[in-house]
């Protein structure tokens, strides 16, 4: 008997540490990245830090070193987040045109995709989506909400 009671406490005990574990953990997007954008010469980092509320997904809060920032979400195994930047990308004349930015990488290996939209289309037209990495240079802390 004594065997069952002890079985049932671990058992017990097990489910309630399953239970009361975040998922921020698992979720955890916090720490500092070096993007590298396939075919481009020039280097920058995000620095992200994750938030998980109880109620709803966890949301990473990335600010990048080229100045601008941006909210992603992770759904299905990939974060994602669209960025309206006022410079982000090239014209034919040499000036910068906006764009809406959408990037979305996998979780887990950190490869992805940023693609954008452009109301300058005629005058300024997008170029085809980048493919890109992203390489943890340093780790960050979760912040709970």
């Amino acid at each position: 008997m004594t065997v069952v009671r002890g079985l049932a406490a671990t058992l017990i005990a097990v489910g309630v540490s399953v239970g009361l574990a975040s998922p921020s953990w698992a979720d955890d997007f916090s720490g500092k990245y070096a993007l590298n954008l396939i075919g481009a010469s020039a280097h920058t980092s995000w620095t992200a830090r994750t938030t998980c509320p109880p109620s709803s997904q966890c949301v990473a809060h990335i600010t990048s070193s080229s100045g601008w920032s941006g909210d992603a979400r992770l759904a299905g195994g990939r974060w994602t987040m669209t960025v309206d930047r006022p410079d982000g990308h090239s014209c034919p004349d040499g000036t910068r045109g906006a764009e809406l930015q959408t990037w979305s990488w996998d979780a887990t290996t950190l490869v992805g995709q940023v693609s954008g939209v452009s109301a300058e289309s005629a005058t300024c037209p997008v170029g085809p989506a980048n493919d890109f990495t992203l390489s943890k240079a340093a780790a960050g802390v979760v912040t709970p909400v």
